[in-house]
């Protein structure tokens, strides 16, 4: 009797799981297929990368203008779903230029790596970390992003657009002039 109770709860939970985990793979599946077709426009090396391009993120989804939206005269419920649900497209859409940034970062780091001896081999297991850990972050931001949708907890992008910044940085201190006469 106990094992049925518990394959009752355990059976829908796990159901619940896979489909956000498989919902999650699908986004990161177009945020790889958005980044081949622009890469196929532009070089990745005539791509600037500008952090403040992402600042607007982090208010689009802040439950302030929610607040103060619920707030006004002739406020309908309808309004506030509408506007969530127009909101999170649009944080979508700057993920997916964000991932794009990321990647054409990431493939002029790898470009730079293999045409370096090997006194920078060290920098192989950066990339692939900052990699992993981009990758990473971006699954919890998707996985938060639908759990928002059904108003479950909240989604902060600060941590990804660090990790992105991050790269650029230690990019930077790569390619310059002192560090490649070393």
């Amino acid at each position: 009797m106990i094992v049925w109770s518990v394959l009752g709860w355990v059976i829908p939970a796990g159901s619940v799981a896979l489909l956000l985990a498989a919902l999650a793979g699908m986004r990161l599946r177009s945020y790889r297929s958005a980044r081949d077709r622009e890469w196929a426009g532009e070089s990745s090396e005539t791509a600037e990368f500008s952090l403040a391009r992402y600042e607007p993120m982090a208010r689009l989804l802040s439950e302030e203008d929610f607040v103060f939206l619920a707030a006004q005269p002739g406020y309908r419920p309808e309004i506030g779903a509408r506007l969530r649900r127009e909101r999170r497209r649009i944080f979508r859409l700057y993920l997916r230029d964000l991932s794009a940034d990321f990647h054409r970062l990431h493939a002029q780091a790898r470009r730079m790596v293999a045409n370096s001896g090997a006194e920078h081999s060290e920098l192989v297991g950066i990339l692939m970390r900052q990699q992993l850990i981009f990758w990473r972050g971006l699954l919890a931001i998707e996985v938060r992003l639908a759990l928002s949708g059904v108003g479950l907890g909240q989604v902060d992008v600060r941590g990804l657009v660090e990790a992105i910044e991050t790269m650029r940085l230690d990019l930077a201190r790569f390619s310059s002039p002192a560090q490649a006469s070393a």
